[in-house]
């Protein structure tokens, strides 16, 4: 779909164009109009000119041309007039031997129209058709101009006016390119506003700095957020309050199994295992319940800042071991695709389930792949067999007996897994010979 800007920008564009061409059309019209009317208008006054000049005397006619105007002597001059006396032609000399066809008019008649004339010139005619009563003579008078001269000044004017035009019609669609990017300015604003919103930089859109037309979208958009933010709150306090709840009866239970045992200890090892099983579940599923997934402004988790916490703590529950830990994060990742509090306990299980069988050496390694991430945590430990790799994930199976938590770590480990569509795969380190673990995040 054309977005908004470019769909103004072509209408725009389009409309000045058309405009700016009927323009150039009307306006060579007038011109054209108006060349036309001056050089009508300088005939009438050449034939009354010559008019003043013509004298009558014993019934013959003559021109005296001491009246008339310089520009009828130069040969070819561009004005000329001719008089039509029955056979007798008086010319002027700018027409030298050239002669004009001129059709016999009657008294008061006209007549206007263009021909050839000296030098193959297209020249404007106006004759009007005189008569003597006392000299009992009908002629008629012809004065003409040269129209080449008049087109070279028409094309120039015109042709100074045409690269005006398109000059400004350049001008006014740069112009509305430009007007346009400048008001679509606060969109790609609030663009980059959302995005650092999705980053985690900013909890909610400033409407301060948001024009008045997308003021009410902000507006709606920070208070969708603002309730959820509350929701999320509201469900995460549930969440707490009903784990402090089950303490207390959960407390009573295991008192009355300790007691039975030891009136009936075969019953009270079966209610311990079932006890035992509800804790587990109980565990898990507040675990699973407090993932947030990706709502925002969910603050992500930050690189390399958040594992250096993760290490740090790592370092000092596992101090005996003395474990050190590589990273290997690129500066073009600044942070993963997750919730922080879910990020932290994904990849804090994985972190502290690389400690605990670590011989003195834990990798992690960050890529950037254009659409993903892949993140990799590495281990010199024992490893796993390949045939139990897949059941690492799976709900209450226990690969370490010996160390306690492994199963239900990996458990919430696929729950937020699961809930983020993170790929989570489990293989053998061929730099350090442990165990491998891959995590693919889906860039936001």
């Amino acid at each position: 779909m054309i977005s908004i800007r470019t769909r103004l920008s072509l209408w725009l564009s389009a409309l000045v164009i058309i405009s700016t061409f009927v323009a150039i059309v009307i306006f060579e019209s007038m011109l054209r109009q108006a060349f036309h009317d001056s050089i009508i208008a300088r005939l009438e006054e050449d034939l009354q000119q010559v008019l003043v000049a013509i004298t009558f005397e014993d019934g013959e006619i003559s021109i005296d041309n001491s009246q008339l105007s310089s520009f009828y002597k130069p040969v070819y001059s561009g004005r000329y007039y001719q008089l039509n006396v029955d056979d007798i032609e008086l010319r002027s000399r700018s027409l030298w031997d050239q002669r004009l066809d001129v059709r016999p008019l009657t008294k008061g008649q006209t007549r206007v129209w263009q021909t050839k004339g000296p030098q193959n010139h297209d020249i404007q005619l106006l004759s009007i058709g005189i008569s003597s009563k006392s000299a009992n003579i009908q002629t008629t008078l012809t004065v003409a101009q040269d129209l080449s001269i008049g087109r070279q000044v028409f094309t120039q004017v015109y042709g100074t006016k045409l690269g005006v035009n398109l000059a400004m019609l350049v001008a006014m669609v740069c112009g509305i390119f430009i007007v346009l990017r400048q008001s679509f300015k606060p969109i790609s604003a609030m663009q980059q506003a959302l995005i650092r919103l999705r980053e985690g930089e900013i909890t909610s859109l400033d409407v301060n700095k948001i024009p008045p037309e997308l003021t009410p979208i902000a507006e709606t958009y920070n208070e969708l957020l603002q309730y959820a933010s509350k929701q999320m709150e509201r469900s995460r306090n549930n969440l707490g309050n009903l784990s402090h709840g089950l303490k207390t009866p959960l407390a009573v239970m295991q008192q009355q199994v300790e007691t039975l045992g030891l009136k009936d200890p075969d019953s009270a090892i079966a209610l311990q295992k079932q006890l035992d099983q509800i804790h587990k579940m109980i565990e898990r599923k507040l675990a699973a319940a407090r993932i947030t997934g990706d709502m925002l402004p969910a603050a992500q988790m930050q690189l390399p800042k958040d594992l250096l916490d993760l290490t740090q703590t790592l370092d000092k529950v596992h101090q005996t071991k003395q474990v050190i830990c590589q990273f290997d994060i690129p500066d073009a990742v600044s942070r993963l695709p997750i919730h922080r509090e879910d990020g932290m306990e994904l990849i804090g299980n994985l972190l502290d389930n690389a400690y605990k069988w670590a011989k003195s050496q834990v990798f992690i390694n960050v890529i950037n792949k254009g659409d993903t991430i892949e993140f990799t945590i590495e281990d010199d430990g024992p490893g796993v067999a390949n045939d139990e790799l897949s059941q690492l994930t799976g709900r209450g199976k226990r690969l370490d007996e010996d160390i306690m938590g492994h199963g239900l770590g990996l458990s919430i480990v696929k729950d937020i897994a699961e809930q983020y569509e993170i790929k989570l795969d489990f293989d053998r380190s061929h730099d350090l010979g442990g165990l491998k673990i891959c995590l693919e995040f889906k860039k936001l």
